[in-house]
């Protein structure tokens, strides 16, 4: 029997690369635009399709796939795959929740400690004799404090565990109840705004959808404390970076760790880059070995749909393929 054909958009980890060749027939689009991937996808029976961040999946493609079973997502943010569409086609959609969990989280640390305890501008200060720095610029002290976390889903849990670890309490706000994550955290669900308004800490951690795409701008920022900490982990559409720049040079908020931004690469002038009271990084949080290695098992869910099974991680609910284990 011939192997089902995978449209496979960027490189992956070989050792996930050899898994997908076992399993199906491998193509490789020339270039990412749509108009190159709907041709690509008629000219040949494509069943499945694995995407990382370039690109996206439309409607439009997905209609000119008429033999696609699956889509796939190499990592965790599906904003840019058309899943309302692939649902009516009856095309799975899956990705690998688990992927960047310790990554992204441990990262989201690495920022709130840097801005508590004033590590970047601390050090610099150490290498020219200045240690008046440390009267000028005092830490903050963690345990004690609140932390809210904007989106309690996996890598928000893991934040929380390690807040509790610092002796936090912890605030969240989520579309979900999350009862049982309530009791095992000490956790209080609030709104939003009352997260803003009590917190100490404030982390993002909720999907891009139309609900949260500036979901945290000018008016939010007011709700927040002037010392208050916000990190941005998560999409860089949740959060306005140019509200927060101005929150941070007026004093209404006390430090900002930034790793994602709109677009992509921020310009050179954007006034966040001029703040000190700023940590930035270039989208790299989940920018692990690990986790790279973590997000090519996506391809075993994709193989999972091709061979008739349903898929361990699926991001919506498919009815037209009925003979799914």
């Amino acid at each position: 029997m011939a192997k089902p054909a995978v449209l496979l958009t960027e490189p992956i980890h070989p050792r996930y690369l050899r898994v997908l060749e076992r399993g199906a027939r491998i193509v490789r689009p020339r270039a990412l635009d749509e108009q190159t991937l709907i041709a690509t996808v008629s000219a040949d029976d494509i069943a499945g399709i694995v995407i990382r961040t370039k690109g996206g999946v439309s409607e439009k493609l997905i209609r000119a796939a008429p033999h696609l079973k699956v889509i796939g997502r190499h990592g965790i943010g599906v904003e840019h795959i058309d899943i309302e569409a692939a649902s009516r086609a009856g095309v799975w959609v899956v990705n690998t929740p688990l992927g960047s969990l310790h990554a992204v989280a441990e990262h989201t640390w690495s920022m709130i400690l840097a801005l508590a305890k004033n590590s970047i501008q601390g050090d610099p200060a150490v290498r020219v004799g200045d240690f008046k720095f440390r009267d000028r610029r005092k830490s903050l002290e963690l345990a004690g404090k609140t932390i809210g976390i904007v989106g309690l889903g996996r890598i928000g849990t893991r934040v929380a565990e390690i807040a509790r670890a610092f002796g936090m309490k912890i605030l969240f706000n989520d579309i979900l109840p999350l009862k049982d994550k309530q009791r095992r955290l000490h956790a209080r669900r609030v709104s939003l705004r009352e997260l803003l308004k009590r917190s100490d800490v404030v982390s993002v951690h909720t999907p891009l959808d139309a609900s949260t795409r500036g979901l945290i701008g000018a008016r939010e920022l007011s709700w927040m404390r002037p010392h208050s900490l916000l990190i941005n982990c998560a999409r860089g559409a949740i959060v306005d970076t140019y509200a927060v720049a101005a929150a941070l040079q007026s004093g209404k908020l006390g430090g900002a760790g930034i790793d994602v931004f709109v677009p992509e690469e921020p310009p050179l002038d954007h006034p966040l880059l001029k703040c000190e009271n700023a940590v930035l990084s270039p989208h790299s949080a989940a920018q692990t070995p690990e986790a790279n290695l973590n997000y090519g098992a996506v391809v075993e869910d994709v193989l999972r749909v091709l061979r008739g099974k349903r898929p361990l991680y699926p991001l919506n609910a498919v009815a037209r393929h009925s003979n799914v284990e």
